[in-house]
């Protein structure tokens, strides 16, 4: 069998006072039933696979069987599932679902996701119930996870505690000046809202310039140095996303028209070690290169095969390192908009990436790449599509199921937690308060024998000096015992 992506559907909720309308389950539904009209089928009354990726805004007992139900849809429980949290998961959950569909395992499989997040906290802020569907049992806690412990304990808790880890590091590692590297991250982040500003699910259609992105203002102020606001993902949205894939034999007998059929054409993904202490560089990532690179020898591309690209846009450092993977030297690193702009839905982002693409690729009968990351630049997928088939006679083997758990592609670099004495800077995050001073940070760094050592950043002249525009990676300071450790220039 030959799997082809035959339909498409977003939905973007921009009614404030609509709570019941930015509801998880009513975004999907309405994306489903966008993509069931695009692919001119009744394959929403066929589906025999239903795959939804993590919601993080709202808890649902069968959030899967309750998506199957409102389409009409009889799809057997153990053939419906919530794939993990991840913003690769969309693209390793269509990896395998091709796979799947070409070994005759599945026939048609709905993907889709959603966030009501801007509607939740807006409630929740005027002191409001959401008229949505009330769970009968608790949502379970949320954590971390036990490997994550000790760099939670040190700091590292949100996705822009960890990705600046490796801003730093790249900027350092090329020799760029800050200035330099702020303007690089700028003038990506304006062609990303140019995009967003013609796309009509974006949630922000504002375009930006470069110069007004690396500006901090009142409303632009510095988030998590040396990212501002405007510079990183937009989670308050409330958007859904879907996609229909199917075989050709039965896009065939359905009457989809051949010229609205896109191929994946295979992907790969991998791993590093889950504790951003512990990566062995963070100039680069070994996941992100073995990823791109076994997908392109996967599909027999290079990237002058593509016509578009999707370089996950969480944070600017993200598609800087995946483009010097690639050897991509254009800012066109996406055809949705990035997640600062075109919003950043949780793990849905590439549902609505790869829709974008599918769009894309249909108007030019042409060649994508996308590339997705999760958690603390920890996950790594790549994928491949095309208005033609592939000219492989298979479709590459991908693993069978999108929740397995990948080892890391090397063992964890160990980490000193007991260390105090000299340290030289590796890389550091810092987090800006409101008021627009550097509230508090860490460094990771290595100890006088060459180990590993992360310390807290919490001295006001340690933290001033290390965000004042000079460069702070390779300077020396004293990490000081404690639960955390400290470090003090």
């Amino acid at each position: 069998m030959i799997p082809v992506i035959v339909g498409v559907g977003q939905h973007t909720h921009r009614d404030d006072e609509d709570l019941a309308g930015a509801e998880p389950v009513t975004l999907i539904e309405a994306a489903a039933r966008a993509a069931g009209d695009d692919c001119t089928g009744a394959l929403l009354g066929v589906l025999d696979v239903v795959e939804i990726m993590g919601v993080g805004s709202w808890w649902y007992d069968d959030l899967p069987g309750l998506v199957a139900e409102r389409l009409g849809a009889d799809v057997p429980a153990g053939r419906r599932r919530m794939l993990p949290t991840g913003g690769e998961s969309p693209l390793r959950a269509l990896d395998v679902a091709a796979a799947r569909i070409a070994d005759g395992e599945a026939k048609v499989v709905l993907l889709a996701g959603a966030e009501g997040t801007r509607a939740l906290t807006r409630a929740r802020q005027a002191g409001m119930a959401v008229p949505w569907t009330p769970p009968s049992r608790p949502r379970p806690p949320w954590t971390l996870g036990s490997e994550l412990e000790g760099a939670q304990r040190l700091g590292i808790e949100r996705a822009f505690d960890a990705f600046p880890l490796y801003e730093h590091a790249l900027r350092a590692f090329e020799g760029k000046s800050f200035a330099d590297a702020q303007r690089e991250s700028a003038e990506l982040w304006a062609a990303l809202s140019r995009v967003a500003a013609r796309n009509p699910y974006a949630w922000s259609r504002d375009g930006h310039t470069a110069e007004a992105l690396a500006t901090v203002t009142d409303d632009n102020r510095m988030v998590s140095y040396p990212y501002t606001k405007h510079l990183v993902a937009n989670p308050f949205v409330n958007q859904g996303a879907a996609l229909l894939v199917t075989d050709t034999e039965t896009a065939r007998a359905h009457g989809i028209p051949e010229d609205r059929w896109v191929y994946p054409w295979g992907g790969a993904g991998a791993d590093e070690p889950i504790d951003p202490r512990a990566r062995d560089h963070y100039a680069h990532n070994r996941a992100l290169e073995a990823a791109v690179q076994i997908t392109q020898a996967l599909t027999r591309t290079r990237v002058d095969d593509y016509d578009a690209v999707e370089l996950y846009s969480c944070f600017p450092v993200m598609p800087k390192l995946t483009a010097r993977v690639l050897g991509m030297q254009s800012q066109d690193v996406s055809v949705t908009g990035g997640l600062s702009f075109a919003g950043g839905p949780g793990s849905n982002y590439l549902t609505h990436s790869l829709a974008q693409m599918v769009l894309r690729l249909r108007e030019s009968a042409g060649t994508g790449f996308l590339h997705g990351v999760g958690m603390f630049n920890t996950k790594h997928h790549c994928l491949v599509l095309s208005a033609r088939p592939s000219s492989r006679d298979e479709y590459p083997d991908a693993p069978h199921d999108p929740a397995e758990v990948r080892p890391p592609l090397y063992d964890p670099v160990p980490v000193d937690d007991a260390y105090e004495g000299p340290l030289t800077i590796e890389t550091l995050s810092v987090r800006f308060g409101r008021d627009g001073a550097p509230d508090r940070g860490i460094v990771l760094g290595r100890g006088r024998d060459g180990q590993r050592v992360g310390a807290r950043l919490v001295d006001a002249d340690t933290l001033a000096g290390l965000t004042d525009g000079t460069e702070p990676i390779g300077r020396a300071g004293t990490v000081v015992a404690g639960a955390p450790p400290t470090f003090l220039l």
